[in-house]
């Protein structure tokens, strides 16, 4: 009886062995080809990786026949347009929220006829925008640059690639493929263009999927002057230790001073991604909700004659860990993090004549714009 009981006991174990050798083979197959795929993916975004040179020349678009003038008043807006997703009723997976790609291509195409109407109702000489796609899965591939050298054609518009990669695996669905960067429209005519690479935050493998910033530097003729107005599009990184941000902001500052000892006007203004210590960053308090804080400019590392413009009448950004509608545009209530990160650094010989941040509610980008008015002093 004994031995017939081990006989039956030995017969049932059998099956269950090789079931457990079966799924462990399969368990094993698939652990090899993930492996394999994240390997070959690693491959494949290290050899495409985009590796713009320290300085590069830029391609006008369009053309401009206003020349500028000594003591002439014109108006510079700075926008983050978030590449036509990032609008009131999304959050982001980056900034503590769920959502990967967060607009259809329907809301895309609304928040870019918004930023295009803000910008022919405030009419500015000169337009700095930054996280202008081209070509872009989380902005349904639309050129964005394009649209807008076609609404206004009266200005010339560069472009500066920042951000350039095949495929970025996080997020679900995957955040796709990315370029995207900025781009600066003049009314003036320019004299030429140059992409500046600032320095790296990031090594391999994060190198392949990030950022590579850079200062768009535009240089415009003054009428009657041996001198130039020196326009520079800024957008350093935001998500990045204080070596890395450090790092920039030598090259930035660096790149000031050089132009300013030269003689020469100079403004750089966009989305800093920090606050400047002079600003009234008290306004906007940090909350317990807030999953990022942004890094400081100390202004007192800059020579003298330096004015730092960032209006505190409305925040230029906000945290995206919330939306701040729902999909009726009925105000959620949730608590929205507000920063000052938006604004302009003016060399002494530039008069600010007035500063305003357009509070747009965040409505088509996770920026409010910022309007200056100015003129150049006379040499």
């Amino acid at each position: 009886m004994a031995k017939h009981a081990y006989q039956s006991y030995g017969s049932k174990a059998k099956p269950k062995r090789r079931a457990l050798r079966i799924l462990g083979r399969i368990l094993g197959t698939l652990l090899a080809l993930g492996l394999l795929a994240f390997v070959g993916l690693a491959a494949f975004l290290t050899v495409t990786e985009y590796q713009p040179r320290p300085t590069e020349k830029l391609e006008a678009s369009g053309s401009a026949t206003r020349m500028l003038a000594p003591e002439e008043e014109f108006t510079i807006m700075s926008w983050n347009i978030g590449y036509g997703a990032l609008s009131d009723h999304t959050d982001f997976f980056m900034d503590g929220g769920k959502s990967v790609l967060t607009a259809t291509p329907e809301r895309i195409e609304q928040n870019m006829n918004d930023f295009k109407a803000e910008i022919s109702r405030v009419n500015p000489e000169i337009a700095l925008l930054q996280e202008v796609d081209r070509d872009s899965t989380r902005s349904n591939h639309m050129d964005q640059a394009k649209e807008f050298q076609r609404a206004f054609p009266h200005m010339m518009s560069y472009y500066a690639t920042n951000y350039r990669t095949a495929f970025v695996p996080m997020g679900i669905p995957p955040y796709g493929k990315v370029e995207s960067g900025a781009q600066t429209l003049s009314s003036f005519p320019v004299k030429d263009a140059t992409r500046v690479a600032l320095p790296s935050s990031y090594t391999w493998p994060l190198s392949a999927v990030q950022l590579k910033r850079c200062e768009l530097v535009t240089r415009i003729p003054v009428e009657g002057s041996a001198h130039e107005l020196v326009l520079i599009n800024e957008h350093p990184d935001a998500y990045t230790d204080e070596e890395g941000r450090a790092s920039q902001m030598d090259a930035i500052r660096k790149t000031l001073e050089e132009e300013a000892a030269k003689g020469n006007w100079v403004i750089a203004g966009g989305d800093w991604n920090h606050r400047f210590s002079s600003a009234e960053n008290e306004k906007f308090p940090l909350l317990p909700e807030r999953t990022w804080e942004p890094g400081m400019i100390d202004v007192s590392t800059f020579g003298e004659g330096w004015q730092f413009v960032m209006d505190a009448s409305a925040g230029t950004t906000r945290l995206l860990t919330y939306p701040v509608v729902d999909e009726n545009g009925q105000d959620l209530g949730n608590p929205i993090q507000c920063y000052l990160i938006d604004g302009f650094i003016l060399s002494k010989n530039v008069k600010l004549v007035s500063a305003e941040t357009l509070d747009l509610k965040f409505k088509a980008s996770d920026h409010n714009p910022v309007v200056i008015k100015v003129l150049l002093e006379k040499d």
